[in-house]
């Protein structure tokens, strides 16, 4: 009898176990039913192969986000090697604190002013694009409109009541609607790049990898064939 009570008792916590792995697979938000907050995404596809629009990016996220949001986990050398661009160029255009090429890409701003001056301390950006879908900050930066009654006379419809000021504002005034939008897919796409810089670089390895695989079980087949025909 204890046998089989312990046996019962152990299905029972499989099942509890199982229930709870199945509705943690499912994505609940806060913020709306919507795949981006009250609304749906845009669609956006990366292309972190692309130099120029990274290149572009990273220029939108040095000038206009850098001073709040750091890339704590990135290097300067990194991005500047990654990215094709020369590290003096680097250095002389987009390293505005007298950082060295190899530190990380911290910023200067401590969470006592940060609060003090926007209410809380602004997060680091390197890890947003696999914390959020890379078409969720796609949105995000393409839906500020105005609202005179928040702080900074903006809201936003993906992040209600986002604390966050539209530090773009200046760009989506002076730009044309279709180069804004190409404004804010490269630095969504330089953002999917930061959170993963080795990705392309896996990509081209595993194609390697499999073609070795292949080769290597061709090989071993045809020597199965001729060792199975010794046997006989």
């Amino acid at each position: 009898m204890q046998t089989c009570s312990g046996e019962s008792s152990w299905a029972l916590k499989m099942r509890l176990l199982f229930i709870i792995l199945f509705f943690s697979s499912f994505s609940f938000s806060a913020e709306g039913d919507f795949s981006c907050g009250t609304i749906e995404c845009d669609n956006f596809s990366a292309n972190t192969t692309d130099l120029a629009s990274l290149q572009s990016g990273l220029t939108t996220y040095m000038n206009n986000c850098y001073g709040c949001h750091s890339l704590k986990y990135s290097r300067y050398n990194r991005v500047a090697k990654d990215l094709k661009i020369p590290i003096e160029i680097y250095q002389e255009n987009l390293i505005f604190d007298g950082s060295k090429p190899g530190e990380l890409m911290n910023i200067s701003l401590n969470e006592k002013d940060a609060v003090e001056w926007i209410g809380a301390k602004p997060p680091d950006l390197t890890l947003e694009a696999r914390i959020r879908k890379p078409e969720w900050i796609y949105t995000y930066l393409r839906t500020y409109y105005p609202d005179a009654s928040r702080p900074y006379g903006v809201n936003n419809k993906v992040y209600q009541n986002v604390s966050m000021p539209n530090v773009l504002e200046d760009l989506q005034l002076n730009l044309s609607s279709a180069e804004f939008d190409k404004v804010i897919y490269d630095l969504t796409n330089f953002l999917v790049y930061v959170a993963d810089p080795s990705a392309n670089e896996r990509k081209r390895i595993g194609v390697y990898v499999l073609l070795f695989l292949l080769l290597f079980t061709s090989f071993a087949y045809l020597t199965y064939r001729e060792f199975k025909k010794e046997l006989k």
